[in-house]
């Protein structure tokens, strides 16, 4: 009997140690599945840019989201200026999920409206657009909805890039220069008084002639981009004091801009180019003559990569997008003034990032776009990269950042004001990037080597351009 008892009592405790061994095992088991299941899951935002400083900005904008989403990871991939919009429409146009985030021009930024997520849902939530720079957001941020009538965000503007006058500022603060200057041609050398062009022309000459610079004022001139960006530059001073060009729109209709009529052609859904009238030719005939005083453009023709470098050693001012005040050397950066152009209007030329619609993270890839263009990050913009913000709150925060020199805010200061008035811009309609800008720049180039007259040179490129709306929006029934 004992024994039964005690072996009874042994099976109960052995028993007993198996079951709390049981329930353990179910609870670790749980308690990892439950884990498992809820752990937050690592995500890749895939960026495709530009190489450059911009591109180095988003990456490390990337790394401050992972740091508030650890579970969040930004990669940014980099393609040649020249080459990252066709890479970037090629998969697309396959439907690609590969990237979640886009980068695209103001002048390209129609093509990429049938694979990008509209912001308009998130306007308010996501994205404060009163605090971001309205004419930098406007040309290439929106589209214009002809079946709705309704304006669409499609991308963000991630900076601000205002196309102005970059001048030396020991020359053109030496009053010794400026009195020979006012001595010989009448007006001030201090280009923030500038009224028109003639006085630039003054200037050109003015410092070559006396062998103060080797070239005048710089200005783009490259016929694969550039010529679109300098062309409208020069033109708008006489577009904005001609109201049968403007119609009373004093940067045209959206998207069209102002190389177009303020207004539709009767018969017509579009206005027609306008850059073949007088006024039209009076700019082209204009922009020659400033190309005169830099090297031949079939030689050296000036772009958005070597205009810095020429600036720097060769010319006492330059048109240029402030985005490349940061490839100047820090000496020549420190001596670098900014105006308006002639007559008190600029241009603007940023670009923007998009949400793919093919993205499987459109969620996070939006809150990446509004983290990114938030005030907090558009400081570092400038301090770490100095690259202008687009938000206004961010502009703000750094002209009360007892850190930054006096020259700096003037610089900040400069672009901020000039970029309430940036709508001298070039087209975005959809075929602008294929055929409006090819044809254009061409027979452009062709006018300043001197193959051909303005007239002519307008002339084709008009009728070049209508061909395309004709192909685009039909034909007019008038």
């Amino acid at each position: 009997m004992v024994n039964y008892y005690v072996r009874r009592g042994i099976s109960r405790t052995i028993w007993a140690i198996i079951g709390i061994i049981v329930v353990v095992v179910i609870a670790i088991g749980a308690y990892y599945y439950v884990k498992t299941v809820t752990a937050p899951k690592t995500v890749t935002l895939v960026v495709v840019a530009y190489s450059g400083t911009t591109a180095q900005f988003i990456q490390f904008a990337g790394q401050l989201f992972h740091e508030e989403h650890p579970n969040v990871y930004v990669k940014v991939i980099t393609y040649p200026f020249s080459q990252y919009v066709t890479n970037e429409l090629t998969a697309l146009e396959a439907h690609s999920t590969e990237y979640d985030i886009i980068e695209f021009t103001s002048t390209s930024a129609l093509r990429f409206v049938p694979y990008v997520v509209p912001l308009n849902p998130y306007i308010g939530t996501l994205f404060n657009m009163s605090d971001l720079m309205a004419p930098q957001e406007a040309f290439g941020g929106e589209f214009y909805n002809t079946t709705t009538g309704q304006i669409e965000y499609i991308g963000i503007a991630y900076e601000t890039v205002t196309y102005m006058l970059a001048y030396k500022c020991s020359l053109f603060n030496n009053q010794t220069l400026a009195q020979e200057f006012y001595n010989e041609y009448g007006v001030e050398l201090n280009p923030l008084t500038w009224q028109n062009w003639t006085v630039v022309l003054d200037v050109d000459q003015f410092f070559v002639s006396h062998g103060i610079t080797k070239y005048g004022v710089l200005v783009d001139d490259h016929v694969t981009h550039g010529i679109i960006d300098a062309y409208p530059a020069i033109f708008g001073w006489w577009y904005m004091r001609d109201p049968n060009l403007n119609d009373g729109r004093i940067g045209g209709l959206p998207n069209f801009n102002i190389m177009f009529y303020g207004a539709p052609a009767p018969g017509c859904k579009y206005p027609l180019p306008d850059f073949n009238t007088t006024d039209g030719i009076e700019a082209l005939e204009v922009y020659k003559e400033l190309v005169s005083y830099e090297p031949p453009p079939n030689i050296t023709p000036i772009t958005y990569d070597n205009l810095p470098e020429l600036y720097a050693e060769y010319a006492p001012a330059a048109m240029l997008f402030v985005s490349q005040l940061s490839y100047l050397p820090p000496s020549v950066y420190n001596d670098t003034c900014l105006a308006p152009l002639p007559g008190g209007y600029a241009e603007t030329g940023t670009n923007f990032l998009a949400v793919s619609k093919y993205s499987t993270h459109k969620q996070l890839a939006l809150e990446f776009l509004a983290f990114l263009v938030s005030p907090k990050v558009q400081v570092y913009e400038y301090l770490y990269f100095h690259k202008f913000p687009i938000s206004k709150e961010a502009f703000q925060m750094l002209l009360s950042n007892s850190t930054l020199s006096p020259h700096d805010k003037e610089l900040l200061e400069a672009v901020y004001e000039a970029a309430q008035y940036a709508w001298a811009n070039p087209p975005n309609i959809p075929p602008t990037y294929p055929e409006l800008i090819p044809s254009f720049n061409q027979e452009v180039f062709s006018y300043l080597l001197g193959q051909i007259s303005a007239q002519q040179a307008m002339n084709t490129a008009a009728a070049s351009w209508i061909n395309a709306l004709v192909q685009t929006y039909g034909p007019c029934s008038g």
